[in-house]
C-alpha cells in the first residue's frame, strides 16, 4: 500500500480542491498504477471458456490492473511511535514486520502468492526500533511479523539480541509462523526466558502424502523430532493446526492426523513424565484466488461435517489430545464470498435484509437466508462452490497479482503428481511471473552477530536445514531474594475517570515496565509486576489520592516517578512514592473510609443531613456537609461489620438520583482514609 498511497491521497486532495465530480475523480484514480475502479469495467459471467470476461469502459482504465509492490522495504514506512489503547485489545502487543513475502509455495496459501517477492528488513533497525518502542509503550510482548518468521535470514541473531535486551524488562518475544523443525524449537526456546506458552505446529494434515500435494516439505518424522526437542526444552502443550477438505483428501489421511496426535501425546508423556496436552485445531479448506487450488471445489457442508464426525470418533480414543474445529457452514459462506463475482454485492445487502447478521457466531449463522438471497438474484450456490474449468474466466481475472495463471496451472498439475516445488528464495527461479533470477529477492545483510558460542548462519546461500545451529538461550532474568515494598500515591483526573480499575492497573504496569522501574515480578510462565491496588474507584469517579503498592528490587527514586509519569495516559499522575516497613499491612486491610465531593445536578440540591436515607446508608456516614455552592462533602465507611459498606451507586440512588443520571453526577474521591489501629 505504501507504494501508491501518496499518489492516491494527492489525487483525492487535488480533485476535491478543484471541485470535480466524483465520477471524474474515479477516472483519475483509475489511471494510477494498482488502482482498480470496478464501475469502469464490464463483467460477463456467461463468457465462454477461453474468452475475455472483462471489458474496460474507459481508455484510461488498464486491463488487467497490475498489482504494485515495494521493491525494498523502507523502515520509514513503519510507525515510529505506536498508539497504545487504554483497553485490552486482541493483539495486545507491539508488532513489527521483519519480512514481506513468502516463497515456500504452499499451494493453498493466497498470501504466499500475492505478496511475492521476498523482501527483508535490516535486523539492526528492527532490534533498535523494537527496543525503543518497548521502552516508550511498556507493552509486555513484541511480535516479529511475517508470513514465515523462521525463514527470515537473520532470525537467529535478531532473536538473541531481543531476548537479551528485553528479558530484564520481562518483555517477551512472539514468533508466529514457525516451522516444524529443531531450529524453530531453538528459536522459541531462546525467547522463552520471560513467557512460555504452547508450541505451535502447522502441518495442515497428518498425512505425508497429502502434505506433498499441498507442497509442505516436512514429514511426520520431522515434526516428531521437533516435538521431542520442544518437550525436552520444557513445553507441555503443543498446538497443531490442520485442514480438512483439501484436494485428494481421503479418510485414510484423516486417520493419519489422529495417529500423529496419538504419537505426539505418547512422546510427550515419555519425555515429560507428566501430563501433556496436544490441541489439534481443524479448519475447513476454502479455495482461494491466485493459488494453484483456485479451480478446486469446496468440499461441501455435509461432507465436511462427516469428516469432522470421523475425526471426533478417532480422537475420543486418544489420551491427552483434544480436537476443536471450525463450523463448515461458516466455511461455505467464506468460500462463496472468496470466489464470487460482483453480483454478490447485492446478495450481501439482500441477505442482511433477510436476517443474516452476526454470521461469525455459529448460533446466529443463517445459511438459508444466504441461499434465498442467492436464489432471488439467479445465482446457484452449489455451482459457485463447485470446481472451475481450467480455461473458464474467473471473477478476479481483472486483477494481475504478478503470478502467471499458466504457472498456477502447472503447480496444480505438480500437486497431482505430489511433486515438490522448492523455495525459490534460495536461488532457483521457477518463472512464476514475478521478475526472477534473484533480482527481486531482497535479503537483509548480517548486521547483527551471535555470541561466539554459536555458529552464525552465513549470509543466506541456501535454505536453513533442520540441523542448522540453534540460537543460544540467554539466561533467565534473576531477581534479588530481598526486596522492598513501596506505596505510590496517584491521582486520576479529568477524562481518565472513565478508565476502569483494570485499565488503570494495566496502564500503571505498562508505565512501570517502560520506565525501567526496579520492580519485582511474579514467578511462573506469565510474569506480572507484583502490584497491589487500593480500593477500586467507581467508573466515572475522579480520585485525588489513590494508592497502590509495588514490590521493588532497588530504591524507587524521584527519577523513576518522573519516568513513570511520562508514560502514563493524560489524567493519571504519580504524586509520591513512600517506602514501607517490613510486614506493613496491605492496602486492602488498611482502607477504612473514603471522602467524596459530589456536585449537584442542575436544578437539584442535596439534603442538609443524611436523615431520611436508608439505614444501611446512614450507618456508613461518618460525616456529612453541604457547602454554600451545593456540593456535598461526605465521608463513607468502606467496611460495615464483617462486610463492605454501601457502594457509591447505592448512596446516589438513595439521594434520589435516577440510575440513568448517575453518569452525569461529578464525583471526586478526595482521600482514602486508613485504619490507624492496623
Amino acid at each position: 500500500a505504501e507504494v501508491g498511497l501518496d499518489a492516491i491521497l494527492d489525487s483525492v486532495r487535488d480533485g476535491r480542491g478543484e471541485g470535480i465530480p466524483r465520477r471524474e475523480l474515479l477516472h483519475r484514480l483509475a489511471a494510477l498504477p494498482g488502482v482498480y475502479v470496478p464501475q469502469l469495467y464490464r463483467w460477463n459471467p456467461e463468457a465462454p471458456s477461453g474468452s475475455p470476461a472483462f471489458e474496460a469502459l474507459d481508455p484510461a482504465a488498464p486491463l488487467p490492473v497490475r498489482r504494485v509492490w515495494a521493491e525494498r522495504l523502507d523502515p520509514a514506512d513503519q510507525p515510529e511511535t505506536p498508539i497504545v489503547p487504554y483497553a485490552e485489545v486482541v493483539q495486545d502487543r507491539l508488532g513489527m514486520e521483519i519480512m514481506r513475502g513468502c516463497t515456500q509455495g504452499c499451494r493453498f496459501c493466497q498470501a504466499g502468492y500475492w505478496y511475492r517477492p521476498v523482501r527483508e528488513h535490516d535486523p539492526d533497525v528492527v532490534a533498535s526500533r523494537m527496543e525503543r518502542q518497548a521502552r516508550e509503550t511498556g507493552l509486555p510482548e513484541i511480535g516479529l511479523l511475517s508470513l514465515s518468521t523462521a525463514d527470515y535470514s537473520q532470525i537467529a541473531p535478531l532473536v538473541h539480541r531481543l531476548a537479551e535486551s528485553l528479558g530484564p524488562r520481562r518483555v517477551s518475544v512472539s514468533l508466529p509462523s514457525l516451522r516444524a523443525d529443531s531450529f524453530s524449537v531453538g528459536l522459541a526456546e531462546a525467547v522463552s526466558t520471560v513467557r512460555k506458552s504452547g508450541f505451535t505446529f502447522a502441518p495442515e494434515t497428518g498425512s505425508d502424502r497429502l502434505r506433498r500435494v499441498i507442497n509442505k516439505t516436512f514429514t511426520n518424522a520431522d515434526m516428531l523430532r521437533a516435538a521431542e526437542s520442544a518437550f525436552a526444552a520444557g513445553w507441555n502443550l503443543i498446538k497443531v493446526y490442520a485442514m480438512i477438505g483439501l484436494p485428494t483428501e481421503t479418510d485414510e489421511d484423516l486417520e493419519e492426523l489422529a495417529n500423529l496426535a496419538r504419537e505426539l501425546a505418547a512422546l510427550g508423556r515419555r519425555i515429560r513424565g507428566r501430563k501433556v496436552e496436544i490441541k489439534v485445531s481443524v479448519g475447513c479448506f476454502v479455495p482461494k484466488a491466485w493459488t494453484p487450488f483456485q479451480w478446486e471445489p469446496f468440499a461441501g457442508v455435509a461432507e465436511l461435517e462427516r469428516r469432522i464426525a470421523l475425526l471426533r470418533r478417532l480422537f475420543r480414543r486418544i489420551r491427552g489430545a483434544r480436537l476443536t474445529w471450525n463450523e463448515p457452514r461458516e466455511a461455505a459462506l467464506e468460500a462463496l464470498l472468496s470466489r464470487g463475482d460482483r453480483r454478490l454485492g447485492e446478495v450481501i445487502c439482500r441477505a442482511h435484509d433477510l436476517g443474516a447478521i452476526f454470521d461469525g457466531w455459529n448460533e446466529h449463522l443463517d445459511l438459508d437466508a444466504w441461499r434465498r438471497a442467492l436464489d432471488e438474484h439467479g445465482i446457484d450456490m452449489e455451482a459457485e462452490l463447485g470446481g472451475r474449468d481450467l480455461g473458464a474466466p474467473l471473477p478476479w481475472d481483472v486483477l494481475d497479482a504478478g503470478v502467471r495463471k499458466a504457472y498456477l496451472r502447472a503447480e496444480r498439475r505438480r500437486s497431482r503428481n505430489e511433486a515438490a516445488t522448492t523455495d525459490c528464495k534460495w536461488g532457483h527461479c521457477y518463472h512464476c511471473g514475478i521478475p526472477g533470477d534473484g533480482e527481486d529477492i531482497q535479503l537483509a545483510a548480517p548486521t547483527l552477530e551471535l555470541p561466539a558460542v554459536d555458529t552464525p548462519r552465513a549470509a543466506p546461500a541456501g535454505p536453513p536445514a533442520a540441523s542448522a545451529p540453534r540460537p543460544s538461550r540467554p539466561p533467565a532474568p534473576a531477581q534479588p531474594p530481598l526486596f522492598r515494598r513501596y506505596r505510590l500515591l496517584y491521582a486520576k483526573r479529568g477524562d481518565a475517570r472513565f478508565l476502569s480499575h483494570r485499565m488503570v492497573m494495566d496502564a500503571l504496569e505498562r508505565a512501570l515496565r517502560g520506565a525501567g522501574a526496579p520492580v519485582r515480578y511474579t514467578e511462573g510462565y506469565n510474569p506480572h509486576i507484583r502490584l497491589s491496588m487500593g480500593p477500586a474507584l467507581p467508573l466515572g469517579t475522579e480520585g485525588l489520592a489513590e494508592s497502590f503498592d509495588v514490590d521493588c528490587t532497588a530504591t524507587l527514586g524521584r527519577r523513576h516517578v518522573e519516568a513513570i509519569n511520562a508514560l502514563l495516559p493524560e489524567g493519571l499522575e504519580i504524586l509520591e512514592a513512600t517506602p514501607l516497613l517490613a510486614g506493613a499491612p496491605s492496602l486492602g486491610k488498611l482502607a477504612d473510609a473514603a471522602r467524596y465531593r459530589i456536585a449537584p445536578l442542575p436544578g437539584r440540591s442535596w439534603p442538609a443531613t443524611p436523615e431520611g436515607l436508608p439505614e444501611a446508608v446512614r450507618d456508613a456516614v461518618n460525616s456529612w456537609r453541604v457547602t454554600e455552592d451545593g456540593t456535598l462533602r461526605v465521608e463513607l465507611a468502606l467496611r460495615a461489620g464483617s462486610g463492605s459498606g454501601p457502594s457509591l451507586k447505592t448512596v446516589l440512588l438513595a439521594l434520589g438520583v435516577a440510575e440513568e443520571e448517575i453518569p452525569l453526577v461529578r464525583v471526586v474521591r478526595e482521600a482514602v482514609l486508613l485504619d490507624r489501629k492496623s
